[in-house]
């Protein structure tokens, strides 16, 4: 239930009143009594069954505004289990979705397939109106994957690197910056994922290990990384490529260490 500065607010928003119009002084003034009128004789006399529906339209529409991005298949979808079960089911499924490091790299109907059973076998033990969802689960994922890997990145390292980050996303709509950025922040976060030869111990509990990105082998894992990723189309020999951007991110996000990227790239530049 709206209160009446509520209401009149979101009726001055609908018919677009400018209220510092001089010239439409007399009019507005008419238009706010009606306002008022209409919401003690008109608002206020819903009963209380039109008012349940009216707020849950409210917050559905405030639901579907959340969900913008998503095509509209995709929307409906999701505000009407919203609707229907009171669950953000999509949050759910992109937590299971986040815990898989290269889905940002997929591009096959296949790989987004095999995603979306293996959603669905994680959401369907707590979510049983999720059966008979498992094509609109699909359409969510890929959905999901378009619009992570939407975001614009300009960073130009070098011409070829530039000339690969374009062509894959012209050819595979798969980003390689948005990749290098979950993929480096992941790595941050889990020292596991460090060899023992590239940490440096520190003194600090909370952090009991700094990463040697100096090391000249297998930064950032990636030996393990590209045996995973090293058949798709748009990697075979970007091994360095990856590198390069992998180190970037590192040092320009993680540990702002911008002297060291001048060294690191300068060799590479010499490399290539």
């Amino acid at each position: 239930m709206l209160s009446l500065e509520e209401y009149i607010a979101r009726r001055k928003k609908e018919d677009k009143m400018n209220e510092f119009d001089v010239n439409e002084r007399m009019e507005n003034l008419r238009i706010s009594v009606n306002y008022v009128f209409e919401y003690f004789h008109q608002y206020l006399d819903i009963d209380e069954s039109q008012q349940k529906t009216l707020i849950n339209n409210e917050k559905l529409e405030k639901f579907r505004r959340q969900l913008r991005n998503y095509n509209a298949d995709v929307q409906d979808w999701l505000v009407n289990i919203y609707d229907n079960y009171d669950r953000h089911i999509h949050r759910s499924i992109i937590n299971i979705l986040k815990k898989d490091e290269i889905f940002l790299l997929y591009h096959k109907e296949d790989e987004f397939r095999a995603s979306s059973y293996e959603c669905y076998s994680q959401i369907i033990k707590n979510n049983s109106f999720m059966r008979e969802q498992t094509e609109m689960l699909f359409q969510f994922i890929k959905d999901y994957h378009r619009i992570q890997s939407e975001v614009e990145n300009h960073i130009v390292l070098t011409e070829e690197i530039d000339e690969w980050v374009k062509d894959t996303w012209n050819k595979y709509r798969v980003n390689i910056w948005t990749f290098v950025e979950d993929y480096i922040h992941r790595f941050f976060d889990n020292d596991s994922l460090w060899p023992a030869t590239h940490k440096i111990k520190t003194k600090e509990e909370w952090m009991p290990y700094d990463y040697n990105y100096k090391k000249m082998s297998n930064l950032f894992n990636i030996n393990l990384l590209f045996s995973r990723i090293s058949k798709k189309p748009f990697m075979k020999g970007k091994k360095q490529y990856l590198e390069v951007m992998l180190m970037y991110e590192w040092l320009h996000s993680i540990v702002g260490d911008d002297n060291y990227w001048d060294e690191y790239f300068s060799k590479f530049v010499k490399n290539l």
